[in-house]
C-alpha cells in the first residue's frame, strides 16, 4: 500500500466507525476517470490518473462507488465509476497476541481504539510499514504485524531461537523462502514452530502477506456480536452485576454486550425470552441468544455458547446443549 493510501486510512474523518453500509476498501485506479462531486453528471473535482490510490468509503447507485483520494495534501470526497477501479484483495482473520491494542494510527504516539483479545476475528483492510489496517467490530484501526495471524515467509536463512532474544540459544536454522504459522507474537519477533521445534524467529528477516483473498470480506451481524462478546472471556460472575469487566449475571452479560450494537434489553433472562425474531435450533446463527430456563448466553457456533455461567466458571464457553433450550431469540 501506497503513501497516500495510508495518509488516507490514518485520516480522522475516515478512521471513525463507519456506518452499516460502510466498509473502507483500498482499491488503485485501473484508467485514467473523473472524481465527481454527484454520482451522477456532477462536477470534477479532480482527474484521477491510472494508478491513483483511493479509499472506497461505500457503494453508489448506478455503478459508482464514493471514493477518498488525496490531492495536494487535501483530502477530496466523491464518485467514480466502479468499472474503473481496482479493488484490493482483503481478508479475515485473527488476533495472534494474548492482547492486542487497536490503535488509531499506525506507529507510536496514537490512541487505543480497543483491546482486542487472541483470537478476536479482525477484517484486513490494508497493510503499511509493519501494520495492518484493520476492522474489529465495526471500528478501523491498526495493528502491528506481530499481532495477526498471517502466514510468514521467511526472506534470508535466519535462527531460531529458544527465547525472544537475539542472545538465546540457537535451536536450528531456517532456509530462506520457508513458510511458517506463527504460534504467538511479542514485540519484533514470531514463536514458530519448524521441524518440531517451536522457538522465536526475528520479524525482520520474514515478510507477511499485504494482500488477502476473501469471497464476502464482510462480518455480520451475528459475527460483530460474538467478536465483542469474545473480549470479556475470563471476566467474573456476579449474581445481580452488570459490569462486562468487573463482574455480571447471565442476563447482565447479555444485556450489555447488545447495548453496544443499539439493543436494548432487560436484565432478565425470563423477560429477554421475548425480544427479538424466534428461530428454529436448526436456523441458529452466531450472535443469536439461547434461552433456558434461568440462563441465558449468546452462540459462538460450534455447537458453543458464551455466557456468564457461574462464580466457578465466569465468562467462558459452554455446550450449547447443557441443559434443554427454551427459545432462541435473532436480536439482530
Amino acid at each position: 500500500m501506497g503513501g497516500a493510501a495510508a495518509a488516507l486510512l490514518a485520516a480522522p474523518a475516515l478512521a471513525a466507525e463507519p456506518s452499516e453500509a460502510e466498509i473502507l476498501r483500498l482499491a488503485t485506479v485501473s484508467e485514467e476517470t473523473a472524481l465527481l462531486d454527484t454520482e451522477d453528471t456532477g462536477a470534477e473535482l479532480a482527474l484521477l490518473p491510472k494508478g491513483a490510490e483511493l479509499v472506497l468509503l461505500e457503494r453508489g447507485e448506478d455503478g459508482t462507488v464514493l471514493a477518498a483520494y488525496e490531492a495536494e495534501d487535501d483530502v477530496l470526497t466523491g464518485y467514480v465509476a466502479s468499472e474503473a477501479v481496482s479493488v484490493q484483495s482483503l481478508g479475515r482473520t485473527t488476533v495472534l497476541t494474548e492482547q492486542a491494542a487497536l490503535m488509531d494510527i499506525p506507529g507510536d504516539g496514537g490512541e487505543v481504539l480497543l483491546n482486542l483479545m487472541q483470537d478476536s476475528p479482525v477484517l484486513i483492510l490494508g497493510h503499511h510499514d509493519g501494520w495492518y489496517c484493520v476492522q474489529a467490530r465495526g471500528i478501523t484501526g491498526y495493528l502491528p504485524e506481530t499481532d495477526v495471524l498471517a502466514e510468514l515467509t521467511t526472506t534470508s536463512s535466519l535462527n531460531l531461537r529458544e527465547e525472544a532474544d537475539a542472545d538465546s540459544e540457537r535451536l536450528d536454522t531456517i532456509p530462506s523462502g520457508t513458510g511458517l504459522t506463527p504460534v504467538d507474537g511479542t514485540e519484533g519477533w514470531y514463536q514458530v514452530t519448524y521441524e518440531g521445534q517451536t522457538g522465536y524467529i526475528s520479524a525482520e528477516y520474514v515478510s507477511v502477506p499485504e494482500e488477502y483473498e476473501v469471497e464476502d470480506p464482510t462480518m455480520s451481524d451475528g459475527e460483530a456480536v460474538l467478536a465483542y462478546a469474545q473480549q470479556f472471556l475470563g471476566n467474573r460472575y456476579v449474581w445481580g452485576g452488570t459490569s462486562l469487566t468487573n463482574g455480571c449475571d447471565c442476563s447482565g452479560y447479555v444485556m450489555q454486550i447488545y447495548a453496544q450494537f443499539g439493543v436494548s434489553l432487560p436484565h432478565s433472562s425470563y423477560a429477554i425470552r421475548g425480544y427479538g425474531e424466534k428461530v428454529s435450533y436448526s436456523e441458529m446463527q452466531v450472535g443469536d441468544v439461547v434461552c433456558y430456563n434461568g440462563h441465558v448466553g449468546i452462540y459462538a457456533g460450534d455447537g458453543q455458547i458464551i455466557n456468564a455461567l457461574n462464580s466457578r466458571k465466569g465468562i467462558c464457553y459452554t455446550n450449547v446443549n447443557y441443559s434443554p433450550i427454551v427459545t432462541i431469540r435473532r436480536m439482530l
